[in-house]
This record gives structure tokens, sequence and C-alpha cells, in this order.
């Protein structure tokens, strides 16, 4: 509770709370008023948050109240603003936080030492700046030994790095990647020599690009830098899933010739071979070491004849939603694609497997475009399906999805290939079926049991709605609600449609699918909660 003064037209609570909830929560706050005479409280507002978004924003966080009582009488819109930062990270994370804009400004004008060498040599003070930003990562600023640090110095590589050398925006999840898990990791890896070793050789692969006599050439050394992101990727979600589902790993990899020590080792000489090409300045093989289980694989998958299952050859995204994308349609807010980013990473085990972006279809293409080309940089883009635009020889039908789906899948994961093909392999029967209930059950569900994903691989389909009408579309519909929930956790659907009537009610209430709303005018983020339990102005 809070008694404001007049004159200030505001009130302050000062609390903090502690809640110990999953990233995938939603936090609803509620502002009551007492008018001294009634005893039952007056409505002022209502604002919801997904929990994921809220931690993504680093300041001040502030939303307008949705009214919910029209006879309250209030001058304007009021306004709800809070903090809000993520228990495991903090320590190391708000550090980071005070220098960040000087930080900026600084990489900036030292850059610029070589692009314009008449202007005056005055850099020291921002030579200065850089020095201790770079000396603050590398000593623990809190937690751990091992983890602490490396973040720090991942979080600093990427802010300037990201300036200098102009970085896809998914660099950025290299951090979040290893933030979000940061207690199971921490706990993980206090016994491992072998993660202990593979993240101290990350560190010194930031410390040599990091120097200052480097910074000011990093943007002509941009095809390294980025080398350097991917395979940092690569290793944040190896590290992550290794620690959380270890015995799964040793199981997988117990008979093979390439063991978990092996791997490790593996990933280092990455590392080490891009710290001599950064060192040298010659072209390097951007092919990325990733994790090897498959050994011992027969590769029956490797010969393996899928003529007789239906395709759609011109049903990428990429190729769709760049041509029917209107010109003066605008950019996605980061923090749409960056709550959707969080989302298909997943940090829980218990994580939807589907999220359902209901939005105007402009919104939503130019969503799945963006949120596509991340994944496609790190090498994390299943498949993709888009029902919207025209195509030559078109042949995108529901009766085709999942059997699509399912062979960019099979050249994605071998492993996904190989138990592709021994489920369908002696059946061409299955194999041409256009029953979507039995694609969706043997080509996607059955190959997918018993892999080891390390970390996520992303498949989208654009434009659910457009591929059939209400009831050619209800089986898909069925399929999704039924047995999305047996998706392996590191295999996420992204489905964009309109806000359909069927679609909704096919979807209401399923713990598997994570709902979100765009608005007609603006992006918002709406909560699990179905749309027409949100105000009509949300």
């Amino acid at each position: 509770m809070s008694q404001g003064q007049q004159e200030k037209k505001s009130l302050t609570w000062d609390t903090t709370f502690t809640l110990n909830i999953s990233r995938t929560s939603r936090l609803v706050f509620r502002v009551l008023g007492y008018d001294g005479k009634d005893s039952e409280p007056i409505p002022i507002g209502i604002a919801v948050f997904d929990v994921d978004e809220i931690l993504l924003q680093s300041g001040l966080i502030k939303r307008p109240l949705l009214s919910s009582a029209a006879f309250v009488r209030i001058d304007g819109i009021p306004t709800l603003s809070f903090r809000a930062t993520h228990a495991g990270a903090v320590s190391f994370t708000r550090s980071l936080g005070s220098f960040t804009q000087e930080l900026s400004g600084a990489v900036n004008r030292t850059a610029s030492l070589t692009v314009r060498p008449n202007q005056p040599r005055d850099y020291e003070r921002d030579k200065k700046i850089i020095e201790n930003a770079i000396s603050r990562a590398s000593e623990c600023t809190g937690g751990d030994a091992h983890l602490s640090p490396l973040l720090v110095k991942i979080s600093v590589f990427i802010s300037v790095a990201e300036r200098l050398a102009k970085l896809h925006p998914y660099a950025r999840i290299a951090y979040a990647i290893l933030a979000t898990g940061y207690e199971v990791i921490k706990r993980g890896i206090a016994c491992d020599a072998g993660l202990i070793r593979l993240m101290h050789t990350m560190q010194n692969t930031y410390d040599i690009v990091m120097t200052v006599k480097a910074l000011p050439y990093l943007h002509e050394r941009k095809h390294v830098i980025e080398a350097i992101v991917q395979q940092t990727i690569e290793c944040a979600f190896f590290i992550r899933d290794y620690v959380d589902t270890r015995d799964n790993f040793a199981q997988a990899i117990k008979n093979s010739v390439l063991n978990v020590e092996a791997q490790i080792k593996a990933f280092e000489e990455a590392f080490i071979n891009l710290q001599s090409s950064f060192q040298t300045h010659m072209a390097v093989c951007t092919q990325l070491t990733v994790l090897k289980i498959l050994e011992d694989v027969q590769d029956i998958g490797a010969k393996a004849d899928f003529r007789d299952m239906a395709y759609a050859v011109d049903a990428k995204c990429a190729a769709s939603c760049a041509i029917d994308q209107p010109i003066d349609c605008a950019a996605p807010p980061a923090d749409v694609i960056t709550s959707i980013q969080s989302w298909i990473i997943g940090e829980s085990k218990e994580s939807e497997r589907i999220c359902v972006l209901y939005g105007p279809e402009e919104s939503c293409s130019a969503i799945a475009r963006r949120v596509g080309e991340q994944f496609r940089f790190a090498s994390r883009l299943g498949s993709s399906y888009c029902f919207r635009g025209s195509r030559k020889n078109d042949h995108r039908s529901y009766t085709n999805l999942f059997s699509t789906i399912a062979l960019e899948l099979a050249d994605r994961n071998a492993q996904f290939k190989e138990n592709l093909w021994r489920v369908v392999g002696g059946d061409m029967s299955l194999r041409k079926t256009q029953v979507v209930r039995a694609q969706f059950e043997e080509f996607i569900l059955a190959p997918a049991r018993n892999i080891i994903w390390n970390g996520p691989l992303l498949v989208i389909i654009d434009g659910l709605e457009l591929g059939g009408n209400e009831a050619a579309r209800k089986e898909v519909l069925g399929v999704l609600a039924d047995k999305g929930a047996d998706l392996p956790r590191n295999l996420r659907f992204l489905i964009t449609c309109r806000l359909e009537d069927d679609i909704c009610k096919a979807f209401r209430g399923e713990p598997h699918i994570l709902r979100r709303q765009l608005g007609e005018a603006n992006f918002t983020v709406m909560s699990r909660v179905d749309h027409h339990e949100i105000p009509a102005n949300a």
C-alpha cells in the first residue's frame, strides 16, 4: 500500500519481491484504490507481463495500466514503473550496466582512429574506458570462479564487437544461453575439469580479440568475429545441455569413438584455430565444430531414398516473406523478437513446445522472417513452411506440411534421418500417406524420439490459416493440440496466423502451447490467457 502526495500525482512502493518462478510464468499487477468510505477496493487498472519479457529489459520498465473501471476519475493514463532482474545473474550483470553507454561511445571513437587519421588523436581517455571494461571482464565480479567471469567476458565481447563488426542480432543469445541456466550450470561444472578447461579457452579467445590495439580493426575481421560468436553459441548449448542431461549424453556416446572428452578437445581446438585466424588476419573456415555422437551409426539414413514422400519445393519462409512484405512495413520491435528468442532457447524442461503468434499477416510475416534469419545464422533453423503469397507450381497444402518439415529436419540432423528411414523405409504406403495425423506421428514424433538434441532446432509455419478452409485445417489443429506435447523439448514450432476462431478454440487451454497476440497497429506481447479475456485496447 502507498499514500502519495496530491501535487506529485504519483505513488511509490519501496518494495522488493523475490519470486521463485519460471521464466515462462506470467505476472499480473492489479492497482486498487480506496476512497476512505467504502470497504470495497476500487480497481484502478491492470498490467500483465511475461517474465521472460521483463527480464530482457535492463532499465526501468514502464507500462500503461489497462483501465478496468470507467468511473474512476484519473487525469491521463496511469503508468506502472518497476525494475526486474534475474536472481542468478544479477551479481555480475548489473556491474556492466553502469558503463554500457560510456563504453559504446568510447569504442566507436577508438575505432575511428584508422577511419579519420587527420582527426586529433587524443583517445587516451576512451582507451582507458575500454581497458577498464576488459579489466572487469578479467575479474570475477560475483558468483563462481568459472562461469561468472566467462559470462562477463562474453557480454563485453558481444557489446563491443556488435558495434564495431556489426554482428548479427542473434549474437547476444550467446550470453543468454548461459546466463539463464546460471545456477544449474554453476553446480554442474564444479567437478568437471574438461568443461572448466573449455570455458577458459573461450575466455582466452575473447582476451585476444578485445585488446585495445585490435579494437579499431574488428570491422576488417568480421568473418572471424562471426565465426567466434557462432562457435560460442554452439559451445554454450553444449555446456548447458550436457550439464542438464549428463546421464543421457553419457548413454548416447558410451559406445562411440568420440567420447565427451574428445568432444571438448574438438571445441577447444576450434577456438584455438579462431584465435590464430584473428591474430594472423588469415581467411578462416567458418564450418562449426558441433556435437558428434554418431560415430558408430550404420548410416542407413545417408543412403535413404525419400522420393516417395510429398515435398513442397517452394515453401521456405526466406523465399516467400521477402517477396510479399510491403516496402513500408515497420520493422518488428526488438522486445518481441527477443521474447520469442528466449522461448526458443528454452531454459526449462517444462517450456511450451509450440508458440502460436496471432496477428496481422504483414506483422507475423516480418517476425517469422526475422526470427528465421537469426536462427539460420546459428544453424538452428530446422525447417520453415510459409503459406503466404503466390508461387509458381504451387504445391503447398496441409497434406504435405509435415512430410516437408520431416525431410528438412532429416537434412539438418543425421540421427533424425536415420530414424525416419527406419520408420518409413519398408512401407511405401506410409511414405505416400496424406493423412495429417499419421504424418505428424510417424514422420515427426517417431524419428525424434531418443535423439540427443544439443540446443534448439526451430521449425517455422507461417500463415497456418492460409493452407485451406476451416474444415481442411481441422485435422492439423487437432494433431498439434493432441500430440504437440510429445515433441522433444529442443524441437520448437513457431506458428503464425490470423486470429481465427477455430484456431483459438483448438489451442485454448493446452499447456504445451504458448499463445501470443500482436496488436493491429503496434506490436504488443499477449499474456498466456486467451485473447478474449484481455480488454480490446490491449
